[in-house]
């Protein structure tokens, strides 16, 4: 589909990674990422409960919002974040630049009371398949606005590499901070994949990584052209996307 307008889409697309690093117990892992919903009140409600009940019947391991879920404060957005209460999977977030703008606290409560756990430079290990799973996430790095500090090396120093590691994050340039590390794969959005040709062009000599897979090193880097929009809700060759990801 060439070009796209307005809230009308559920463009739910299966993506299947390859690693040769994660660990062969967690083979089919479900993940679904939202990325860039951009939410204002002119999103319908009912259109999030139906994306919701849609996510459900896929049966993720894991939901992951990889940041820019506001288009204004959450505190104008209660009842449409409330519908992620509904999602079965355990579910995270980091923030992106925009909920950096209007308000990563608001959001953080309202997130918090709807069963979406904040990762801003946060690790979590859990147990899925009956094998360990650590997620580590850092906050938006347009954080030093608000005063918000990224202590990278610091936070990915308690890292365990044993253990096969997600890496969740708004900005696909944060691909340079896990040399070092064990980060198995990244998961990330904020470019929309240029969302209107031929900004594309544009976008991708500021943002080298604009869509899709790629590899830096030991680690498998996924960038999404997000859900939502960011000034005119059209997309044009840069369709929208919530990837559905199986790794194996």
């Amino acid at each position: 589909m060439s070009l796209q307008i307005g809230w009308n889409y559920f463009p739910l697309e299966e993506i299947a990674i390859e690693s040769d690093t994660f660990c062969s117990s967690l083979n089919g892992l479900r993940i679904v990422q939202l990325s860039d919903l951009h939410l204002t009140k002119d999103v319908k409600i009912d259109y999030l409960k139906k994306l919701v009940k849609k996510i459900n019947n896929i049966k993720p391991d894991l939901v992951l919002f990889s940041g820019d879920i506001l288009q204004t404060s959450a505190v104008n957005l209660r009842e449409h974040i409330k519908c992620f209460k509904d999602l079965e999977a355990p579910s995270y977030y980091v923030t992106g630049n925009h909920d950096i703008v209007y308000g990563p606290k608001h959001l953080q409560e309202i997130m918090h009371e709807s069963g979406v756990i904040c990762l801003d430079n946060k690790i979590a290990e859990i147990e899925i398949k009956g094998s360990l799973l650590q997620l580590v996430g850092l906050s938006d790095r347009y954080g030093f606005m608000r005063g918000i500090k990224r202590p990278i090396k610091e936070l990915f120093c308690k890292l365990n590499p044993d253990i096969s590691t997600i890496l969740l994050t708004h900005q696909p340039k944060d691909i340079l901070h896990v040399d070092n590390f064990r980060v198995d794969i990244q998961l990330s959005g904020h470019t929309h994949g240029g969302q209107i040709y031929p900004l594309t062009i544009i976008v991708k000599y500021f943002q080298p990584y604009i869509s899709g897979l790629y590899r830096y090193k030991n680690t498998l880097l996924y960038v999404t052209r997000g859900l939502g929009y960011w000034g005119v809700r059209v997309r044009y060759k840069a369709p929208s996307e919530i990837p559905i990801f199986t790794i194996n």
